[in-house]
């Protein structure tokens, strides 16, 4: 009785997997590294003298779709999350908060050049994701 009591549970255990993340807003890496590419997006659709740094992004990207999978997300289904309509707007929302909050006017054109500026100088995440033209 007791050998299959002990085998029954090495069982469960071998079997036992980690409940995934109930959406990648809940990936820690995947909500920052988000985040902070939605803030860089955000920084070159507004200031005409900053582009984006195109191959430091799809590195940075591939790094968060990599702790997706870690999550327990599949490809398509992190490009899905992605490309969902309403999962931008939860992002775009979160993004203009945080600009809005620094003092800066998103609809003003050329508004976030200095910060875009001061982000690239001091080598931030945001700052790495762009380039100056």
């Amino acid at each position: 009785m007791r050998i299959v009591t002990i085998s029954a549970l090495i069982l469960a255990l071998g079997t036992a997997s980690v409940a995934r993340p109930a959406s990648l807003w809940d990936v820690p890496e995947v909500d920052r590294g988000l985040f902070q590419i939605g803030v860089a997006h955000g920084v070159r659709k507004n200031c005409n003298t900053i582009e984006a740094h195109k191959l430091r992004g799809a590195s940075f990207a591939w790094k968060l779709v990599g702790h997706a999978r870690d999550a327990g997300y599949s490809m398509s289904e992190t490009r899905a999350f992605i490309e969902d309509k309403d999962e931008k707007a939860v992002l775009r929302a979160r993004v203009v908060k945080y600009l809005q909050s620094k003092g800066l006017d998103t609809e003003t054109p050329n508004a976030l050049c200095q910060f875009g500026e001061a982000e690239i100088a001091k080598k931030s995440q945001v700052g790495v994701l762009l380039r100056m033209n």
